[in-house]
């Protein structure tokens, strides 16, 4: 049998099979299964703060949801990372409060940074997306500027959580897999499932799927395979009187077998 992990995190899917361990193994056979049972535990292991973040972006935001950066002008510039910390807070309670009054609510992660390029303290933020942002955004963050764009699934999450955690939390250095961003206490969870599956069953992607990274370990007494792909996108449900959203472009590659023998 092989022990088949699974982690879903929104359309992300981080998956792997391996050949299991047993007590009458013989020395041999269990020094060549655990190449294979090593391999799967550091692909699987996501303690690294970026591949944390990544689950947690993927479990909870798409592609018509926003990223953020807001940055100062030089009448309001903070001096310090708490008094900027203050400011982006009560930005978000009033955009909180704003979207609650038109019956929908605010999930966000945020990063503050100030330790490369110029300088100066600025915000990075990812919010789930709404058809009135831009007006609403510009009237509440009047410190300076709002930059804003949809948030691009071309490559996946992984990209955008590496760029998050570039700067350590308060500007301290910090301990690997530290987190170092402030989320909404909204956000999903990535769910993990453990199942054992024959050993004539190997993985292959959905249909529509886009591989995101893939490995594998093979030998005559046991086997590994990962697989991290993006899900497609499913059919948006519109609400009643809504305007038909442009159709998105299809990026995605066709393959046939989801499990195979």
């Amino acid at each position: 049998m092989k022990r088949r992990k699974t982690i879903r995190a929104g359309r992300l899917v981080h998956d792997c099979a391996y050949t299991m361990l047993y007590p009458s193994d013989a020395p041999r056979v269990r020094r060549e299964k655990r190449k294979c049972t090593s391999a799967a535990r550091q692909r699987m292991n996501l303690k690294r703060a970026a591949q944390k973040l990544e689950l947690s972006l993927a479990a909870n935001f798409g592609p018509r949801d926003l990223v953020l950066s807001l940055d100062y002008g030089d009448a309001h510039l903070p001096e310090t990372r708490k008094a900027a910390a203050a400011k982006l807070r009560k930005f978000l309670r009033q955009l909180r409060g704003h979207r609650r009054r038109h019956g929908g609510e605010l999930k966000y992660i945020y990063v503050t940074e100030g330790l490369h390029g110029d300088k100066r303290l600025h915000h990075h933020l990812v919010i789930n997306g709404t058809d009135a942002d831009l007006e609403v955004l510009r009237s509440l963050w009047v410190y300076g500027g709002v930059d804003l764009c949809r948030l691009s699934l071309r490559d996946g999450y992984y990209a955008l959580a590496e760029y998050l955690t570039k700067e350590p939390r308060g500007g301290e250095r910090n301990r690997n897999g530290e987190r170092c961003w402030t989320s909404s206490l909204n956000l999903r969870k990535p769910e993990t499932e453990s199942t054992l599956i024959p050993d004539s069953l190997t993985l292959t992607v959905p249909p529509g799927a886009v591989v995101l990274d893939s490995d594998s370990v093979r030998n005559e007494f046991g086997e590994f395979v990962y697989l991290k792909y993006l899900l497609p996108e499913p059919p948006r449900r519109r609400a009643k009187g809504s305007v038909k959203p442009p159709k998105p472009k299809n990026t995605c590659r066709k393959k046939k077998d989801v499990l195979q023998s």
